[in-house]
């Protein structure tokens, strides 16, 4: 049994990723304003103390404790910690995307320390965006400032609980979504103060809406997380992370594919080539930027090359390439030249026929996989590169595969469109099938479309925009 503590964006998508798996847990939020659709899950409301949390956990059996909260819920994260130290839990941090931190910004280390600041630099006219939860915490300035406003959201709750902290009801301005410059534009404030709240926050927007308007920025840097928590940034790394913590939750293991395993691969044997150190785990983004982590096994190195390998594990999935080694050898290339190259290595295959975008003659480096790579490399380094990509048995695998019929020959292709392989074998094949059609029965969808994986999916998707995610279900490569 797992417990997610969300109420924000980022718990609504743990929400989602859990539901997959049509196994029973439990989400919980501090308060019952949040609409979200928990179709496998129970939904609980009220903020749980160390006590409360710890007695729940004991009773439900949980297993895994899922942070999913405000970056700002210090209360909640130091409970979770607490607890989870207490019953030898493990905690996944479900944590939202953070902008780099820009020199334009006022930074602050605390609310006190915003205060201190505004107040040394004359701010008298203020727009708050950092909450109604604040107004105690900046009741010192406020009360100083007749022309401080608050912005908070148009709930009872929130209005009563400003109005309970005594701040002045005609100074305060409530949320409307995109309205960040017609608020602005309307109060004029000197200063904006926000939270470093992220992009699902909408830090980025409140920050352009400002600079726009030549309003200074004070952001309040978000505070540390406990030591211990395991930190995701997307709905892959969440899985694989209950599957690592929670077997059987999910019925089957999601895995990686060969492109993944190759861009991790090259940016090991690019690192060690830099730093003249072996990599023990590499960090990359999948195509739609989630950060995964992938173990190295291992690494040669030369003066102006190095090689690196990772062992693939396609889950449960069953793909013929599940355990080969993918090895990527970069070579720092002399006589000039710009940016990258991909070559041929033994068992990867070689292009002969035309349709599939690639060049004839040229490796079977499929679009995405040679994009993951390029971006990875480029930005560690400028100089030109060499990179063949290396499947040992990868020849031999191939006649197994459609490669010859494509025409596709000596090995197999290096392919993933998500970099995700997610899971199909022959005795789980129908079951896990009909439970992605119970959750879009749920929904009550216009239409169920069965398609094949995450490139036909985007297909039909054009053609049916309006049908919800869940509408779309994979046969993947069982058929």
């Amino acid at each position: 049994m797992i417990l997610i503590l969300g109420g924000t964006t980022e718990g609504r998508a743990a929400v989602k990723t859990a539901d997959e798996a049509g196994s029973p847990y439990f989400y919980s939020t501090r308060d019952a304003h949040q609409q979200v659709d928990c179709h496998h899950g129970t939904r609980l409301t009220g903020a749980m103390d160390e006590e409360a949390m710890e007695a729940f956990c004991r009773e439900k059996e949980i297993r895994l404790l899922v942070d999913a909260a405000h970056p700002f819920a210090e209360v909640l994260h130091r409970t979770v910690a607490v607890v989870a130290e207490r019953l030898s839990l493990p905690v996944v941090r479900y944590e939202r995307v953070y902008p780099p931190r820009s020199a334009d910004i006022i930074w602050c280390d605390d609310y006190d320390d915003a205060i201190r600041r505004m107040e040394a630099d004359g701010v008298t006219r203020l727009l708050a965006l950092t909450g109604v939860q604040t107004i105690g915490r900046l009741r010192a300035y406020w009360q100083a400032h007749d022309a401080c406003i608050f912005r908070i959201l148009d709930l009872p709750t929130s209005l009563a609980l400003a109005e309970r902290q005594g701040f002045p009801r005609e100074r305060i301005v409530y949320y409307e979504p995109g309205g960040d410059e017609a608020l602005l534009e309307r109060v004029r404030p000197q200063a904006i103060l926000t939270k470093e709240s992220g992009e699902s926050g909408g830090f980025i927007d409140k920050v352009e809406a400002a600079h726009k308007l030549g309003i200074a920025v004070y952001a309040v840097r978000r505070p540390p997380m406990p030591a211990g928590f395991v930190t995701v940034t997307g709905r892959h790394g969440f899985r694989k992370q209950i599957e690592r913590f929670v077997p059987g939750f999910f019925p089957l293991r999601s895995g990686y594919t060969t492109g993944s395993c190759a861009t991790a691969a090259a940016k090991a044997a690019l690192m060690a080539l830099l730093t003249g150190e072996e990599q023990s785990e590499v960090s990359y983004a999948l195509p739609d930027g989630e950060v995964m982590t992938l173990p190295i096994a291992e690494t040669q190195l030369g003066e102006r090359e190095a090689t690196a390998a990772v062992i693939k594990d396609a889950g449960d999935d069953p793909d013929v390439t599940n355990g080969c080694k993918i090895c990527a050898t970069v070579v720092l290339r002399d006589g000039g030249g710009e940016g990258i190259r991909f070559l041929q290595g033994e068992g990867v295959g070689r292009v002969t026929l035309p349709g599939l975008g690639l060049e004839i003659g040229g490796p079977a480096i499929n679009r995405t996989p040679r994009e993951m790579i390029t971006r990875e490399l480029t930005a560690l380094c400028d100089a030109p590169l060499d990179v063949t990509i290396a499947v040992p048995d990868g020849e031999k695998i191939a006649r197994q595969t459609f490669n010859p019929k494509l025409g596709i020959v000596d090995g197999i292709s290096i392919v993933g469109t998500s970099g995700i392989v997610m899971p199909f074998s022959s005795d789980a094949f129908v079951r896990s099938i009909r439970r992605e059609v119970e959750v879009c029965r749920a929904l009550s969808p216009e239409r169920l479309v069965i398609n094949s994986g995450a490139r036909s999916e985007r297909f039909v998707k054009a053609e049916y925009p309006d049908l919800p995610a869940q509408a779309f279900v994979h046969f993947g490569n069982f058929i």
